[in-house]
Protein backbone atom coordinates (compact mmCIF):
# COMPACT_ATOMS: atom_id res chain seq x y z
CA UNK A 1 0.00 0.00 0.00
CA UNK A 2 1.56 2.96 -0.99
CA UNK A 3 1.31 6.70 0.55
CA UNK A 4 -1.81 7.61 -1.92
CA UNK A 5 -3.37 4.09 -1.04
CA UNK A 6 -3.43 5.17 3.26
CA UNK A 7 -4.22 9.10 2.19
CA UNK A 8 -7.50 7.48 0.53
CA UNK A 9 -8.17 5.23 3.42
CA UNK A 10 -7.81 8.05 5.78
CA UNK A 11 -10.28 10.48 4.14
CA UNK A 12 -12.70 8.39 3.41
CA UNK A 13 -12.92 6.74 6.44
CA UNK A 14 -13.12 10.38 8.19
CA UNK A 15 -15.67 11.05 5.94
CA UNK A 16 -17.77 8.10 7.36
CA UNK A 17 -17.23 9.54 10.58
CA UNK A 18 -18.35 12.59 9.84
CA UNK A 19 -21.89 11.45 8.09
CA UNK A 20 -22.11 8.84 11.12
CA UNK A 21 -21.95 11.31 13.46
CA UNK A 22 -24.41 13.95 11.28
CA UNK A 23 -26.86 11.16 11.12
CA UNK A 24 -26.33 10.73 14.86
CA UNK A 25 -26.72 14.61 15.56
CA UNK A 26 -30.22 14.64 13.29
CA UNK A 27 -31.74 11.83 15.31
CA UNK A 28 -30.82 13.49 18.66
CA UNK A 29 -32.42 16.56 17.15
CA UNK A 30 -35.71 14.99 16.02
CA UNK A 31 -36.07 13.11 19.39
CA UNK A 32 -35.29 16.43 21.07
CA UNK A 33 -37.51 18.48 18.87
CA UNK A 34 -40.38 15.85 19.32
CA UNK A 35 -40.44 15.88 22.90
CA UNK A 36 -40.44 19.15 23.65
CA UNK A 37 -42.75 20.21 21.35
CA UNK A 38 -45.02 18.00 23.27
CA UNK A 39 -44.29 19.61 26.69
CA UNK A 40 -44.08 23.02 25.22
CA UNK A 41 -47.78 22.31 24.20
CA UNK A 42 -48.81 20.65 27.11
CA UNK A 43 -46.95 23.44 29.69
CA UNK A 44 -49.43 25.86 27.82
CA UNK A 45 -46.73 27.20 25.24
CA UNK A 46 -48.78 26.48 22.29
CA UNK A 47 -47.81 29.45 20.64
CA UNK A 48 -43.99 28.95 21.71
CA UNK A 49 -44.08 25.23 20.54
CA UNK A 50 -42.49 25.70 17.21
CA UNK A 51 -39.09 26.67 18.90
CA UNK A 52 -38.96 23.20 19.50
CA UNK A 53 -37.57 22.48 15.68
CA UNK A 54 -35.14 25.31 15.43
CA UNK A 55 -31.56 24.15 16.27
CA UNK A 56 -30.17 26.74 19.31
CA UNK A 57 -34.05 28.45 19.50
CA UNK A 58 -34.60 25.54 20.92
CA UNK A 59 -32.54 26.16 23.53
CA UNK A 60 -34.66 29.68 24.37
CA UNK A 61 -38.05 27.60 24.75
CA UNK A 62 -36.47 25.05 27.89
CA UNK A 63 -35.81 28.67 29.61
CA UNK A 64 -39.60 30.16 28.66
CA UNK A 65 -40.77 26.95 29.97
CA UNK A 66 -38.75 26.99 33.45
CA UNK A 67 -39.48 31.04 33.68
CA UNK A 68 -41.00 30.66 36.73
CA UNK A 69 -40.03 28.21 38.64
CA UNK A 70 -36.22 29.39 39.13
CA UNK A 71 -34.45 31.17 41.99
CA UNK A 72 -36.70 34.61 42.82
CA UNK A 73 -33.72 36.13 41.33
CA UNK A 74 -33.62 35.14 37.75
CA UNK A 75 -37.91 34.84 37.63
CA UNK A 76 -39.14 36.82 34.43
CA UNK A 77 -35.30 37.55 33.28
CA UNK A 78 -33.98 33.76 33.06
CA UNK A 79 -34.64 33.93 29.04
CA UNK A 80 -32.91 36.85 29.31
CA UNK A 81 -30.18 36.03 31.44
CA UNK A 82 -29.17 32.80 29.15
CA UNK A 83 -29.26 34.72 25.90
CA UNK A 84 -26.73 37.55 26.78
CA UNK A 85 -24.65 34.36 28.31
CA UNK A 86 -24.90 32.67 25.30
CA UNK A 87 -23.95 35.86 23.23
CA UNK A 88 -21.25 36.45 25.83
CA UNK A 89 -20.31 32.62 25.33
CA UNK A 90 -19.67 33.34 21.61
CA UNK A 91 -18.11 35.71 21.23
CA UNK A 92 -15.01 35.48 24.08
CA UNK A 93 -14.58 31.64 24.15
CA UNK A 94 -12.17 32.71 21.08
CA UNK A 95 -10.37 34.31 23.63
CA UNK A 96 -11.05 33.25 27.19
CA UNK A 97 -11.27 29.14 27.47
CA UNK A 98 -14.37 27.58 29.34
CA UNK A 99 -15.91 30.65 29.42
CA UNK A 100 -18.41 28.83 26.83
CA UNK A 101 -19.62 26.28 29.24
CA UNK A 102 -21.96 29.45 31.11
CA UNK A 103 -24.08 29.09 28.98
CA UNK A 104 -24.58 25.53 29.41
CA UNK A 105 -24.52 25.50 33.04
CA UNK A 106 -27.33 27.67 33.09
CA UNK A 107 -29.79 25.49 29.90
CA UNK A 108 -28.92 22.49 32.79
CA UNK A 109 -30.16 24.63 35.50
CA UNK A 110 -33.18 25.22 33.47
CA UNK A 111 -33.38 21.49 32.42
CA UNK A 112 -33.01 20.27 36.27
CA UNK A 113 -37.21 22.04 36.69
CA UNK A 114 -38.11 20.26 34.11
CA UNK A 115 -36.80 16.83 35.53
CA UNK A 116 -38.53 17.83 38.39
CA UNK A 117 -41.90 18.33 36.90
CA UNK A 118 -42.01 14.79 35.20
CA UNK A 119 -39.71 12.63 36.69
CA UNK A 120 -39.48 11.03 40.24
CA UNK A 121 -35.59 10.38 39.76
CA UNK A 122 -34.41 14.35 39.58
CA UNK A 123 -31.03 12.95 40.58
CA UNK A 124 -30.50 9.83 38.13
CA UNK A 125 -31.43 12.20 35.15
CA UNK A 126 -29.65 15.58 36.26
CA UNK A 127 -26.24 13.18 37.07
CA UNK A 128 -26.55 11.29 33.16
CA UNK A 129 -27.25 14.88 32.12
CA UNK A 130 -24.01 16.25 33.38
CA UNK A 131 -21.70 13.20 32.92
CA UNK A 132 -22.64 13.11 29.53
CA UNK A 133 -22.29 16.80 28.45
CA UNK A 134 -26.28 16.96 27.83
CA UNK A 135 -25.97 14.14 25.32
CA UNK A 136 -28.85 12.57 27.11
CA UNK A 137 -30.88 15.66 27.05
CA UNK A 138 -33.04 15.10 24.28
CA UNK A 139 -33.73 11.57 24.39
CA UNK A 140 -34.88 12.46 28.36
CA UNK A 141 -37.03 15.47 26.75
CA UNK A 142 -38.28 12.20 24.40
CA UNK A 143 -39.26 10.36 27.25
CA UNK A 144 -40.53 12.94 29.15
CA UNK A 145 -43.33 13.71 25.95
CA UNK A 146 -46.14 11.83 27.44
CA UNK A 147 -45.60 11.50 30.86
CA UNK A 148 -48.27 13.35 33.33
CA UNK A 149 -46.81 16.42 35.74
CA UNK A 150 -45.82 15.55 39.45
CA UNK A 151 -46.84 16.95 42.13
CA UNK A 152 -44.06 18.32 43.72
CA UNK A 153 -46.14 19.79 46.33
CA UNK A 154 -45.80 16.38 48.83
CA UNK A 155 -43.07 17.38 50.78
CA UNK A 156 -41.92 15.16 53.74
CA UNK A 157 -42.99 16.36 57.37
CA UNK A 158 -40.91 15.45 60.02
CA UNK A 159 -42.72 15.98 63.47
CA UNK A 160 -40.09 16.67 66.61
CA UNK A 161 -41.74 14.96 69.81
Amino acid sequence: MNSDEGLFLFLAGFLFLILFLLVVAIVFHILMAIGLFKIAKREGKSDLAWMAWVPIVNTFLITQLVEDDVHESLRGKFTLVYGVTMACAFFLSWFIPFVGLASNVLLVYGFYFIIKRYSKNETLHLVLVIVTFMITMPIQFFLFRNRERIDNQDEIIFKSE
